[in-house]
């Protein structure tokens, strides 16, 4: 019985529908061509599509009415619901993706960022398959010339010397520092980053908190220990996520409550990617502050100065004694003043870009532990190639670098690894 049919009456055949082009049809009821909507249909041929198979794509309205009916009817006639990433799995065995672009997809999905979209959306036009590409054939062309050296040893070849190996095999090293190090930047693009607002009672944590996300969610008060548990929430700066949490003061008390909110903040800093330390500018840093600063360090916290609008006579609030390597940021949380520049350069200091090439940056943990697998396989290479061990090791330790980087872009198939992966896709997808 049709289930589609075009406006004239005529049910539509695949020949009739021009391949990737919308046309306009009606869905009806089988029993009696009742009309439930209008639809636009759209034919992919294959191996032009998606998966590489001929597929066929229903645009309706939308109304879940509809949907579930639509679902239904089509059930009636032996067609199913796509599984969890059953498309993009059918894409990957039709070799239409490898599994770097697969992977790029769920990225996307899954984006909590604007840099991390962006990111996704370059690997899924195969950059991070073509730099695996390029670090396949770099270990593939030594591992040739080890073995030549091991099966032509007495015959007139040119086969490089250990120090020209040596040579190969560190800037392939050097490759891999590069990626290994892109991870940290693509789990601060997925993930986001964890950012602390910690310092004394009544320095202006809450109101910093406030003004960094745009709205009075903490309650500001001129009593101490107002804030006893961490509030948190998310930003997003430069297409950087950020995720904010506004502590209890730091300082001694006896209060069963807000001693406990008290080690939370003491906890949150120890696990936080940044720490902002806030204090009063006309106060200065107490030597319990000094002494934190230096067991966090100047990569991982910036000094704020606030209440710079209640100084008469303002002194620079740079001149502090914890070194030039310390990032010291006067504002006014009452006034606004120094907020702006407060965000850019949380951005400049904790969102980190060392050595991240754009189209190459690992976004998945799965990504990050199989390139520290090929990098600890590599480093054994080089090291029994300055030992002068046998090449025999050393030819071994590159084929399983390899199989390593294979396992990267879906060369080594493992079923139940792969039924994990596309898994986690959305319905259909």
């Amino acid at each position: 019985m049709p289930l589609l049919r075009m406006p004239s009456g005529v049910v539509p055949s695949l020949q009739q529908l021009q391949p990737r082009k919308m046309v306009l049809v009606q869905v009806v009821e089988p029993e009696d061509l009742t009309v439930l909507d209008q639809c636009l249909v759209v034919y992919f041929p294959a191996p032009h599509s998606f998966t590489g198979e001929s597929q066929m794509e229903i645009h309706c309205h939308g109304s879940p009415i509809i949907v579930q009916r639509l679902f239904h009817l089509m059930s009636q006639q032996g067609v199913r619901v796509a599984r969890p990433g059953e498309f993009s799995r059918r894409a990957f065995a039709n070799g239409k993706l490898d599994l770097t672009q697969a992977e790029a997809l769920m990225a996307l999905i899954h984006a909590k960022s604007l840099k991390a979209a962006r990111e996704a959306a370059r690997q899924m036009q195969g950059s991070l398959s073509l730099s695996m590409q390029k670090l396949r054939q770099a270990i593939l062309d030594l591992l040739i010339q080890v073995e030549a050296g091991l099966d032509f040893s007495d015959e007139e070849i040119d086969v490089l010397d250990s120090q020209r190996q040596c040579s190969l095999l560190s800037n392939i090293s050097d490759q891999l520092r590069l990626l290994q190090a892109s991870a940290v930047t693509g789990r601060q693009w997925q993930n986001g980053l964890d950012l602390v607002i910690a310092g004394r009672p009544n320095v202006g944590k809450s109101s910093l908190f406030n003004q960094l996300i745009g709205r009075e969610k903490a309650i500001v008060s001129a009593v101490p220990g107002t804030t006893r548990d961490i509030n948190e929430h998310g930003v997003e700066w430069s297409g950087m996520p950020f995720t904010l949490a506004d502590t209890a003061g730091l300082r001694d008390s006896s209060e069963w409550v807000e001693m406990e909110g008290i080690r939370r903040a003491k906890e949150r800093i120890t696990q936080a990617d940044g720490v902002l330390l806030l204090y009063d500018v006309r106060d200065g840093l107490a030597p319990a502050e000094r002494q934190m600063a230096e067991e966090i360090g100047p990569d991982r916290l910036l000094l704020v100065a606030n209440k710079m609008d209640l100084l008469t006579d303002p002194p620079s609030p740079f001149s502090l004694p914890l070194g030039e390597s310390f990032t010291v940021l006067p504002l006014s949380c009452r006034t606004g003043e120094g907020i702006q520049q407060l965000q850019q350069q949380i951005v400049k200091l904790f969102a980190r870009h060392d050595g991240a090439e754009e189209g190459s940056i690992l976004l998945l943990a799965r990504q990050r532990e199989v390139i520290d697998r090929c990098a600890y396989t590599i480093e054994q290479a080089r090291q029994l190639l300055q030992q002068q061990r046998s090449g025999e090791l050393i030819a071994l330790h590159l084929r399983e670098a390899l199989q390593v980087v294979g396992e990267l872009v879906g060369e080594t198939r493992y079923e139940t690894f792969l039924d994990q992966l596309f898994s986690q896709f959305c319905i259909g997808k």
